[in-house]
């Protein structure tokens, strides 16, 4: 099945992060918390020392109470009663007290939902120290995650677009759910690329994962079908996933982990 350069789903998609934050809490669903924890505690080794961390687009918060690190600020366009702050992540209005002094952000499968993510980009240089991290994890728009979107009438991608340009936004954006999945895969996979257009940037990581881990979860934000199993079988399939990704990648990762440190 060739898949086109572009697909725009014909539903609109509605979910509820309440009901996702009350999934992960009640932990009935263990696979979801296999994902959850292998999603965010890859993270704590850049983590360790940090003082000023900020999510972007936290979502249901997860990413707190999984690392279990007070010094998270939990942002996102809608406002929550779990959210610090009510920030945009195009615009990022953080007040000016976080201009230089933020160690970390943190983006979780939020990016592709920025309709300018190289403006977004560009902004957080002003508020990151130098030395300061962007951890990062977003869909990888490989042939099963396309496949995946297409046969669900799922998330939009598009490649016929200019990633790398803050001038225009690379979609509109209608609702906190409206979104390009091949952002990360537009703007990490070529580095050389990245580094012409955001060379205050260098990469410390920039790797693929997940396949059967993720369609077996049940879904982070929407229930989906899923076979339970412990926490054995899952670093099992893990594992198995890493073999996959490892002679295919293209065909299977369905995300990418990315961490990129301010030089300049």
């Amino acid at each position: 099945m060739i898949l086109p350069k572009e697909f725009f789903p014909k539903r609109v998609k509605n979910s509820s992060i309440r009901d996702s934050r009350k999934k992960f809490q009640n932990k009935k669903n263990k696979n979801t918390i296999f994902l959850l924890e292998k999603r965010f505690f890859w993270m704590k080794n850049f983590l360790k020392g940090k003082k000023v961390i900020v999510e972007l687009g936290c979502g249901n918060g997860a990413c707190k109470e999984i690392l279990q690190n007070k010094n998270i600020i939990l942002t996102d366009i809608q406002k929550y009663s779990w959210i610090s702050k009510k920030v945009d992540m195009t615009k990022l209005n953080l007040e000016k007290k976080f201009l230089k002094k933020v160690d970390v952000f943190i983006i979780n499968h939020a990016l592709h939902h920025c309709p300018n993510p190289a403006k977004s980009l560009n902004k957080m240089l002003s508020y990151l120290k130098k030395g300061g991290l962007i951890l990062i994890n977003e869909p990888e728009t490989s042939f099963f995650l396309k496949l995946f979107q297409f046969l669900l009438d799922d998330e939009s991608w598009s490649y016929k677009v200019n990633v790398f340009s803050s001038k225009k936004n690379i979609f509109k954006s209608n609702s906190p759910w409206d979104s390009n999945t091949a952002i990360a895969q537009l703007l990490f996979k070529d580095e050389k690329k990245f580094s012409l257009f955001f060379p205050k940037y260098v990469f410390l990581k920039n790797d693929l994962s997940e396949f059967s881990v993720f369609l077996n979860s049940g879904g982070v934000v929407q229930d989906t079908f899923h076979i339970p199993v412990n926490r054995l079988i899952f670093n099992l399939m893990d594992f198995i996933d890493k073999v996959l990704i490892w002679l295919m990648p293209g065909v299977f990762a369905l995300n990418r982990r990315v961490v990129l440190k301010k030089i300049k």
